[in-house]
C-alpha cells in the first residue's frame, strides 16, 4: 500500500516522464533517480519515488529547445555545420539531459537568428545545386535552334547563359521554349561508405567538356549521391561510387578530365565501364569509455553514425590545422 499516495509508483513515475518503466530502472542504476525505500521494494512490490524529485527530473527533460538535427533540418545545413557553429561560438547552446542522453539544445530565437545571418544566406547560396522541379546547375537547354546552360541557382531561381554570354532567367528560358535534353531521375541514396572529389575549373564557355561530365553524373547518380560546390572559380565536386556504362572509344575526353582533376578516389577502367570509386581505408584506435560515450552521443545527435562523425570532425580537424 502506498502512505496516504504521497509517493509515486515506477509505473507512475514512468507516466509522469514519458517513458516506459524500464527506463525508470535504468535511471536508478545510473543515478539520475533515487527511490524512497529502496529495501522495501519487495514490501511494496514497486519502486516508490517523491513526487518532487519526479517533477525535478522532469524538469530536465523538458524539451529546451531544436537538437541540432532539428536545427540543420530547419537551416538547410549538415548537422556537422551545426555543430562545428556551436564550438565556435557562432550558435548558443544549453547541454542538457535528456531522455536518457546528453544533448545540445539551441532555442528557436537562436535559430531565427542564425536564418537570418549572411553566414547562412551565403551557405544555402553555395550549396545550391538543384530546384525543387528538376533543374541542375550547369545543365544544358535547347529550343531546337539555340543552346544555351544553367550557369547559377538560387532556390528554385536561375540564371541561364549563352554562347556569347547573354543571361536570361530560368523561368524566361521556359517561355522561350528552352528544354532539357534529359530530365534527370531521381535516384536511391548509394549507402557504399565514401565518396570521390573532383576539382574542376569553371569553364570560361558553356560547352566545356567539364560540365559534360558532371551532367553524366546527374545521369547517373541523381541528386542525393552528389555534392557540388562553386567557390573562387573552381567547382568542388564530390559522387559517390558508381559504375559508368561508358567506354574509352565513346567517352575519351571525359574519361581524361575525369583522371586529370581527380584528387581523392580512384577511377578503374574496362573495356565497356568505368568504376568512380572512393578510396576509404579503415583504421582501428582505442579510445577511453567516456569519450566514445561522447562520440556516440554527438553522432546521435547529428543524426549520423559513429564513423560518419569520426570522420567529419578528423577531416575538418587536419584541413582547419593544414590552414594554420
Amino acid at each position: 500500500m502506498l502512505e496516504n499516495n504521497r509517493y509515486l509508483t515506477t509505473k507512475q513515475a514512468a507516466s509522469k516522464l514519458g517513458v516506459v518503466v524500464s527506463t525508470i530502472y535504468k535511471y536508478v542504476k545510473e543515478g539520475h533517480l533515487k527511490p524512497v525505500y529502496e529495501d522495501k521494494w519487495q514490501i511494496d512490490e514497486t519502486l516508490l519515488f517523491l513526487p518532487e524529485e519526479i517533477a525535478e527530473l522532469q524538469e530536465k527533460f523538458h524539451k529546451p529547445g531544436l537538437t541540432t538535427g532539428e536545427a540543420a533540418k530547419e537551416l538547410g545545413l549538415h548537422p556537422t555545420t551545426i555543430a562545428s557553429y556551436i564550438s565556435k561560438g557562432v550558435l548558443t547552446a544549453t547541454k542538457r539531459y535528456y531522455k536518457g542522453r546528453e544533448l545540445y539544445f539551441i532555442s528557436k530565437e537562436e535559430v531565427e537568428k542564425l536564418q537570418k545571418s549572411n553566414l547562412i544566406k551565403k551557405n544555402q547560396l553555395k550549396k545550391a545545386f538543384h530546384t525543387s522541379d528538376g533543374y541542375y546547375l550547369f545543365q544544358s537547354l535547347s529550343n531546337g535552334e539555340k543552346f544555351v546552360r544553367i550557369m547559377d541557382i538560387q532556390g528554385d531561381t536561375g540564371t541561364v547563359v549563352d554562347d556569347n554570354g547573354n543571361e536570361i532567367t530560368l523561368l524566361e528560358s521556359k517561355i522561350k521554349g528552352f528544354e532539357v535534353k534529359e530530365k534527370y531521375k531521381e535516384r536511391k541514396y548509394i549507402s557504399k561508405k565514401g565518396y570521390a572529389k573532383f576539382i574542376f575549373p569553371l569553364p570560361a564557355g558553356i560547352r566545356s567538356t567539364v560540365f559534360n561530365v558532371i551532367e553524366l553524373f546527374y545521369q547517373k547518380l541523381g541528386y542525393r549521391n552528389i555534392k557540388l560546390e562553386v567557390d573562387q572559380g573552381l567547382i568542388h565536386l564530390e559522387v559517390k561510387p558508381i559504375t559508368l556504362g561508358i567506354s574509352q572509344a565513346t567517352h575519351e575526353t571525359e574519361i581524361a578530365l575525369m583522371e586529370k582533376y581527380l584528387v581523392e578516389g580512384k577511377i578503374y577502367q574496362r573495356e565497356d565501364k568505368v568504376l568512380v570509386d572512393s578510396d576509404l581505408e579503415p583504421i582501428v584506435i582505442h579510445v577511453p569509455t567516456k569519450l566514445k560515450e561522447q562520440i556516440k552521443s554527438n553522432a546521435d545527435a547529428a543524426k549520423m553514425t559513429i564513423e560518419e562523425y569520426v570522420f567529419v570532425m578528423l577531416r575538418k580537424g587536419m584541413d582547419q590545422e593544414e590552414s594554420e
